[in-house]
């Protein structure tokens, strides 16, 4: 059979299209189109112009602006994070602003309060600190295994979220401590994942009170 009636396959054809054939094979596929192989002809000249458009498409620079801004959509629309482990919820039992303060500290330039949840067999005391006049509120934390206190809570990741927003994170020292800064804002929550032990605790604390 003549070279010039062998069937090429699409992928061939493809290759072709994108100059990735070798010369001999270049050859025999234009005799081939030229002996007028009509099936052929329609694939050589469909993926000709998929070339095309695809040189088009490359040579095409997507201004920054518009790249930032589908790329913060993709962000706000992202599904919620969907975690394996098992989601312990912290309830509160105690909260400094229901204790009435003591006289001389009411006026004083910082804002104190404290917090303190009972999520599962753990608990975690939370602190918040406010300097008037700043944007920024302190958290100091700790968290601790109430049923085995010898049971140190060391290098745990302390998250820190706005609705689906990460805001900010630290991590527990070998007393199941923590520290973070960040700007108040609403629906905030902590989400403390403990991989080992097949448990995330997380606990609601809206937003804390400011100056």
């Amino acid at each position: 059979m003549p070279l010039s009636a062998r069937h090429f396959d699409i992928t061939e054809w493809a290759d072709y299209s994108r100059r990735l054939v070798s010369p001999e094979q270049q050859t025999q596929m234009l005799a081939h189109l030229s002996s007028g192989c009509s099936k052929c002809e329609k694939i050589e000249l469909l993926f000709g112009k998929f070339a095309v458009v695809c040189a088009r498409e490359s040579a095409y620079e997507v201004p920054e602006v518009a790249e930032r801004q589908v790329k913060a959509l993709f962000s706000i629309n992202r599904p919620e994070r969907r975690s394996a482990l098992q989601r312990v919820w912290g309830a509160l039992v105690y909260d400094s602003v229901n204790d009435p303060q003591p006289v001389g500290v009411r006026g004083t330039h910082q804002i104190s309060r404290q917090v303190l949840f009972h999520a599962g067999d753990y608990s975690v005391d939370l602190r918040f600190e406010h300097e008037q006049g700043s944007a920024s509120m302190v958290l100091v934390g700790q968290i601790s295994n109430q049923k085995a206190p010898e049971d140190l809570m060391a290098n745990m990741p302390v998250i820190l979220l706005a609705g689906k927003r990460e805001v900010t994170r630290s991590l527990s020292n070998s007393f199941g401590e923590f520290q973070m800064e960040y700007v108040p804002e609403t629906d905030l929550r902590l989400l403390v994942p403990m991989e080992s032990r097949g448990q995330e605790l997380e606990v609601v604390l809206g937003r804390a009170p400011q100056a």
